[in-house]
């Protein structure tokens, strides 16, 4: 009887492991699964033209949800390349070979997945893709790429490919001569770009080239993000944006500042129903990273509790956030990962504005949903505003900065009313949002919390203004000094008597001696 118990426990076992291993996981319908990246690079090139680029690759990689490691060629350790299935090496020096010796030992053994973008492309690389490079001192060009394309970029010392095996990828057209060559190549397993800048349709144009030496299968989907939106904004403004853009059809991303005390005030309680009006107007919230103004302040030690205490304030309210919004530093920051991003599953990654390191690191955390940012207005300088436009590559949030006025307003609205691009409704994926107390999630475009289906209600309550922002103390000896105060006020009021008095008398005395003195004359 114990050895049939023992066949029957063993059998149980295999079973449970043969369904764990052979179901299919449920992932989020708009995440991306590739390998570990490492960068290496040879200069941050700053104060030239390609100061920016590496923090615009690594974002571009972050928006697919790779997590980066990135090194210095100075600081590279030997063995490293043989961690990763993918490398990509970035050189910004034009006539300095700025390679360690571990490095290039590496190399020649190494058989991953390789990308070279820049300078310095190594021989071994250059013979197996059958390239060929020719250099021009100064240069203008024009980078075309499906239907981003843009004009009289000015570069010094620019490589264009003239022979290659492989596949191409958009064309960079010299005015020397009006001759057009590949903007980029993949050939096998190795993929080369001349020239990446940050802030030129270059930047866009690689993020074509990555998704493919990536592997990402998925199509990228374009959002309307508002963003920079805070609880002492003009919410009348931000409800009636949101109902317009609700009439027109247009699913949007807000993306609000958190608040971490005084939830009790008129101000906030007006903010939250302005929230939970947003997400009734096909508007998902998402929360963007607290701001830092210094990296040993209290809120940032207690990021997380306070982080979790304003979502649990969300979900009092029904609101249900789906991510948060931060700037790429964030995600290589060991303590800001932990207690802050770790939260959200779904991430939105901005440029760096203002970096303020707490605990850095060289490797980024990943998020299963990740999001690239473009302002709302940069892009029409690559598209033609007539054209439909095609998605780019990775989910892509076109940024308005939330409107300060009236005026800002209708030119926001405008623009989006007008624009021939067809954007997604974020709450369609999956996202999932995880506190000590709640579960906040999008499922099947359903909001959730805690599992069960909330209903969307723009029906705003009505928020009491009459409220005491000071609380009033007990007050000791209140009568005392009551009675002290009528006391002094009636001995000042009598000294003020005593001395008009004396003022009175002294002038007609004096009066009636400068009288006397004149009938003596």
């Amino acid at each position: 009887m114990l050895k049939r118990n023992k066949i029957s426990t063993s059998l149980l076992v295999f079973v449970q492991l043969l369904f764990f291993f052979c179901l299919p996981k449920v992932t989020s319908a708009n995440s991306v699964v590739t390998a570990p990246v490492l960068i290496v690079y040879d200069s941050l090139a700053i104060g030239t033209p390609y100061e920016g680029n590496i923090e615009a690759l690594q974002r571009i990689l972050a928006s697919f949800s790779s997590q980066v490691t990135i090194t210095s060629t100075d600081k590279y350790e030997a063995g490293t390349l043989q961690k990763f299935s993918k490398v990509i090496t970035i050189h910004n020096l034009e006539d300095i070979p700025h390679s360690s010796e571990a490095f290039d030992r590496d190399m020649k053994s190494y058989f991953g997945d390789y990308m070279h973008i820049g300078y310095q492309l190594p021989q071994l690389v250059a013979q197996e893709m059958g390239l060929e490079v020719q250099q021009h001192a100064n240069d203008t060009l024009k980078i075309t790429m499906g239907q981003l394309t843009e004009d009289s970029i000015m570069a010094k010392n620019i490589s264009y490919i003239t022979k290659f095996k492989g596949t191409p990828y958009g064309s960079s057209t010299s005015d020397n001569g009006n001759v057009s060559y590949p903007f980029g190549v993949i050939q096998g397993r190795n993929a080369y770009i001349p020239y990446m800048v940050k802030g030129n349709v270059s930047e866009l144009a690689t993020s074509f080239v990555m998704k493919d030496w990536l592997h990402v299968n998925t199509t990228g989907q374009n959002y309307v993000l508002l963003n920079e939106i805070y609880p002492f904004s003009d919410l009348d403004v931000l409800n009636e944006v949101a109902d317009r853009l609700y009439n027109a059809g247009i699913p949007f991303i807000a993306s609000v500042q958190p608040v971490f005390s005084n939830f009790q005030f008129p101000a906030m309680q007006r903010y939250l129903e302005t929230l939970k009006h947003l997400q009734s107007r096909n508007g998902s919230i998402v929360v963007n990273a607290p701001v830092v103004a210094s990296t040993i302040s209290p809120d940032i030690a207690g990021l997380k509790s306070q982080m979790s205490a304003f979502l649990d304030v969300l979900a009092q309210k029904e609101i249900v956030p789906l991510g948060i919004s931060s700037e790429l530093y964030w995600t290589y920051d060991q303590h800001y990962t932990d207690y802050g991003l770790s939260i959200f599953d779904s991430g939105i990654v901005y440029d760096n504005r203002n970096i303020r390191y707490h605990t850095q690191r060289n490797t980024s955390s990943v998020f299963q949903s990740a999001m690239y940012t473009i302002q709302g207005k940069d892009i029409n300088k690559y598209v033609n505003a007539s054209k439909i436009r095609d998605s780019l590559p990775m989910n892509t949030a076109f940024v308005y900065p939330f409107p300060i006025d009236r005026k800002e307003m209708e030119a926001t609205l405008d623009m989006l009313l007008t624009s021939w691009t067809t954007f997604s409704d974020f709450k369609n994926a999956e996202h999932t949002v995880r506190t000590a107390t709640n579960e906040l999630a999008s499922h099947n475009g359903h909001l959730q919390i805690n599992g069960q289906v909330i209903a969307l209600n723009n029906k705003m309550a009505e928020v009491d203004a009459d409220h005491t922002y000071v609380q009033e103390v007990k007050k000791s000896f209140k009568t005392l000094f009551s009675v002290q105060n009528n006391i002094f006020i009636a001995l000042i009021l009598m000294t003020l008597l005593i001395f008009m008095v004396f003022l009175i008398i002294g002038y007609r005395l004096y009066r009636r001696k400068f009288m006397h003195q004149e009938k003596s004359l």
